[in-house]
């Protein structure tokens, strides 16, 4: 008795078989049917699986203190690294790259290829970071006849490496001002200094961290857009000597955080670039200067949860199963109408 007046609960009730017959527009739409439903529930898990990033904006709150680590990564094919010099400035009034900085020099041949390397030693002035050991006073006629051979020989230079500096409006820069001395004695060679270059990496926040999310999140953020940049100065003279110039770099820096699923977040710097080239025969530099935005850029990764898929998927099975009984439903009694109305002309 319990039983059967549960059963009065039951939403399918079930027509005997021996009731129902098949049909062929039944067929095709049942066909149609499990076609349409098996690409849609396809479609569903595909866009279970997959990640997305959601973006968000907010005010910068970092501590200005802070220091800002700039990856740095420059060869200049035809300058000796006797003749630059590495340093630093920000609008606080500082100038000196700071100590915990970690860059490195290679001499290269004219052929590209690597003849030495040698950290470079900031001075304890504050003033400068130098490429060389030696310091402005401590040259002598030895000395102005090693870097003569090293222009003529076409020795290049390839600064690597990185430098942290206060995180406020400022600048690195590779120039020669601070052998600028040096210009009377080797005045010939120095009117034909290049300052061609290629930029093979600089960027901004931990090494590690850029590396990732250039490798992994390729279409989230522009966290090296100098990469591979060159400005090549021509051999077209003016009088007798090339016309050499001063390379400056213009920098928007947004700082970032990616929030990964499967990691902890990562914060590094997005930047957009500009370039500018004044034409200075007496001293060729290459200039990176920088600002930052006040807005912070936030990327969450972000998944679709099982309930929202099983949701997904029943509405999908759900809806396709009551237009294609619809749709069948149409079909039957439309063939029915259509043979009986046939069936009443042949008897008429």
């Amino acid at each position: 008795g319990g039983m059967r007046a549960f059963k009065r609960f039951d939403l399918y009730r079930k027509v005997p078989r021996d009731l129902t017959e098949p049909t062929l527009s039944g067929a095709a739409v049942s066909c149609c049917t499990v076609f349409l439903g098996l690409y849609l529930f396809i479609t569903e898990f595909f866009v279970y699986v997959q990640r997305r990033w959601d973006s968000e904006m907010f005010i910068d709150e970092s501590k200005t203190e802070e220091k800002l680590q700039i990856n740095f990564d420059v060869t200049m094919p035809v300058m000796p690294c006797e003749l630059l010099s590495f340093d630093a400035q920000d609008v606080m009034g500082s100038h000196e790259v700071d100590a915990h900085g970690n860059l490195f020099k290679e001499r290269l041949t004219s052929k590209g290829d690597v003849i030495g390397r040698e950290e470079i030693k900031t001075s304890h002035f504050g003033a400068s970071s130098g490429l060389s050991r030696h310091y402005s006073f401590n040259y002598d006629n030895q000395d102005v006849e090693r870097i003569r051979k090293m222009i003529h020989s076409g020795e290049g230079c390839r600064i690597a490496g990185f430098v942290k500096v206060n995180k406020v409006p400022g600048n690195v820069h590779l120039s020669t001002y601070s052998h600028s001395y040096l210009f009377g004695s080797l005045y010939q060679e120095t009117r034909n200094m290049n300052i061609t270059h290629r930029i093979n990496h600089v960027s901004f926040g931990a090494d590690t961290d850029i590396s990732y999310v250039s490798q992994h999140f390729k279409d989230t953020g522009i966290v090296a857009p100098l990469d591979g940049v060159s400005q090549v100065v021509s051999e077209k003279r003016t009088g007798s000597y090339i016309d050499s110039a001063i390379f400056e770099y213009y920098t928007k820096v947004v700082p970032t955080t990616y929030i990964p699923l499967n990691r902890p977040p990562l914060h590094v710097y997005q930047f957009t670039a500009n370039s500018n080239k004044i034409v200075n025969q007496q001293m060729p530099s290459l200039y990176l200067r920088y600002d930052f935005s006040p807005v912070t850029v936030q990327y969450t990764e972000r998944r679709e949860s099982f309930s929202h898929f099983l949701v997904q998927v029943c509405a999908v099975i759900g809806g396709i199963f009551t237009v294609a009984g619809i749709l069948d439903s149409v079909l039957h009694k439309s063939i029915v109408h259509i043979a009986k109305k046939a069936q009443f002309n042949k008897l008429v």
